[in-house]
């Protein structure tokens, strides 16, 4: 967490508030009485596993050992866990609740359970209405209620130095000397150790393992005794490429010391049963030669001097912008290049959306941008991807309202679809009032009504563009209603007929009942918790120093 940042603040308040609130439970439960006997703390103790030696028991000498560890005296330790079950225990009898009534939970349950069945289908708007043209004044008034929409945010230019150690590895030069150090201190990493592709068929005995190896070695084809002798086909056969590290000791002596094509004798594996084994083809190893991992080494070195050299260059454009210092001069005396965004949003926008500036990916570099005040350079910044950042605001287009010649096409498009939209939805009305709650939806509509699994409130049809809106209208509908619902792009009309209610069943759904009753248990324990939480609070004067919170986080 960074420290200073709004997230660090709100983390060491909520920590805050979570010790407080333990304090006031304590001191609750000194208050009523609450006490922890010793056979109680005894018990807890001998049953924490991380006092356990390797047997899985209680061991002394690992209890004193892991309390020094923590740098905790056994009294001190004694006093946390007892203020710990004090408390446990005295938020266990503030749930200690009732259940809830059985005619709630019923009623609930069926709530929840309960089901639609439906037929649906989705059409376009275009396939209901024809593309709408509007009038000057249609188009005026529709820009005068969407005026919001189209409103101009603010906009910032600014020049900044954004730099990383790769930019700084072009620059360094290393010896020659360096890199073929480098190579020959780490030899196993330019080598490609040999390689088997294997097939495999896995046996239960041995004597199953020895009849199918005598069949290979004897011509039958191996896939073809994988299948007879284990029902596994060819494409089950592959097990993939394996060096001797990847494999159990038992297995690579055996598999390496056979060339491609061979098969070896069955072998014990080391996880039960017993392994055929093709070696299917074989890579050689493969040592990469100095001239061509020349190339990567000399890079690597190069990015670990750059990362070395950054922290330097860090603490020179530190003490070049505190002294007033503009962007572009700074830049241009430590020979860094600077660059400039024109006309950016708050969420990274350029004002025109066809220019093709670079918008840095640095999520430090949009909260200076519109933090930060006109011609005054931001301090310099270690970026969260490792790089330097320092932003300077140029200039500020502030927000406003834009006007209708400014946005004209975009109104237009808008305005058809919603006028076809609603177009389409007074058509699909209308057609659907004609057929009636008995008529043929799909003949009046010239298309297929499908009919999903029966879905409860929560659940959206299993149908390409069918929102929780449709779910809605159905629920709210009788069998034999049909409802029109603009489909979840905006795009289509869902046409949808009730056909039937399906009620939730608690007998056929027992687990189902008892989840409900324990969900409502648990919403009564925590609403009971939360009103006593509230209560100690209002009850205690409790104050926050944020200087210090601020100063500390």
């Amino acid at each position: 967490v960074e420290p200073g940042s709004d997230f660090a603040r709100a983390l060491a308040n909520l920590s805050l508030q979570q010790l407080i609130n333990d304090t006031l439970e304590a001191d609750n439960a000194r208050a009523m009485g609450v006490t922890i006997a010793e056979d109680t703390l005894r018990a807890d103790i001998a049953g924490n596993a991380t006092f356990f030696n390797a047997e899985g028991v209680f061991d002394p000498a690992v209890f004193s050992g892991t309390l020094a560890t923590s740098g905790l005296s056994e009294g001190r330790y004694l006093g946390i866990l007892t203020n710990q079950l004090r408390q446990s225990q005295y938020i266990n009898s503030i749930g200690a609740v009732p259940p809830p009534p059985d005619t709630l939970v019923d009623r609930i349950f069926r709530h929840r359970q309960e089901r639609r069945v439906a037929e649906i289908a989705v059409i376009s708007n275009d396939t209901l209405a024809p593309d709408p043209t509007p009038t000057d004044s249609a188009l005026a008034t529709y820009f005068a209620e969407h005026e919001q929409d189209y409103a101009a945010p603010e906009y910032r230019s600014a020049d900044y130095i954004l730099v990383y150690p790769e930019d700084l590895a072009t620059d360094v030069v290393i010896d020659e000397t360096a890199v073929r150090e480098a190579y020959d201190s780490s030899p196993d990493a330019w080598i490609d150790p040999e390689q088997r592709l294997l097939h495999q068929i896995p046996f239960e005995t041995k004597d199953a393992a020895l009849a199918a190896y005598e069949l290979v070695r004897s011509g039958s084809d191996f896939a073809q005794v994988a299948f007879d002798s284990a029902g596994i086909d060819a494409e089950s056969l592959e097990l993939g490429w394996f060096t001797r590290v990847d494999l159990f000791a038992e297995l690579s002596d055996p598999i390496f010391a056979v060339d491609a094509g061979e098969v070896v004798a069955p072998i014990e594996s080391p996880l039960g049963g017993w392994l055929l084994l093709r070696v299917a083809d074989a890579k050689a190893e493969q040592v990469t030669p100095f001239e061509e991992a020349q190339p990567q080494i000399e890079q690597a070195l190069k990015l670990r001097a750059a990362r070395e050299t950054i922290f330097d260059l860090a603490n020179d454009m530190d003490d070049i912008v505190a002294s007033g210092t503009s962007v572009e001069e700074t830049a241009a005396s430590l020979q860094l290049e600077r660059k400039m965004v024109e006309r950016v949003s708050s969420i990274g926008q350029p004002e025109d959306i066809l220019s093709l500036q670079i918008i840095p990916d640095a999520r430090e570099f949009l909260s200076e941008l519109f933090f930060g005040d006109i011609d005054f350079p931001s301090p310099v910044i270690e970026t969260n991807d490792g790089g330097l950042l320092v932003v300077e605001v140029t200039a500020i287009a502030p927000a406003r309202m834009r006007t209708l010649d400014e946005v004209e096409d975009q109104v237009l498009v808008d305005w058809q679809l919603a006028e076809q939209s609603r177009l389409a939805q007074e058509a699909a009305e209308a057609t659907a009032a004609a057929a009636g709650s008995s008529g043929d939806l799909a003949e009046a509509f010239e298309t297929t009504f499908e009919v999903p699994e029966p879905f409860q409130r929560n659940q959206a049809p299993t149908l390409d563009n069918v929102g929780l809106d449709t779910v809605e209208a159905l629920f709210s509908a009788s069998p034999g209603d049909t409802v029109v619902v603009n489909s979840a792009d905006g795009t289509a009309q869902v046409i949808a007929r009730l056909l039937d209610v399906v009620s939730g069943d608690p007998i056929a759904d027992s687990e189902g009942h008892i989840a409900v009753e324990q969900s409502l248990t648990n919403g009564l324990i925590s609403d009971v918790v939360d009103q006593n939480t509230a209560a100690m609070f209002n009850e205690t004067d409790v104050n926050i120093d944020e200087d210090l919170v601020e100063q500390y986080f």
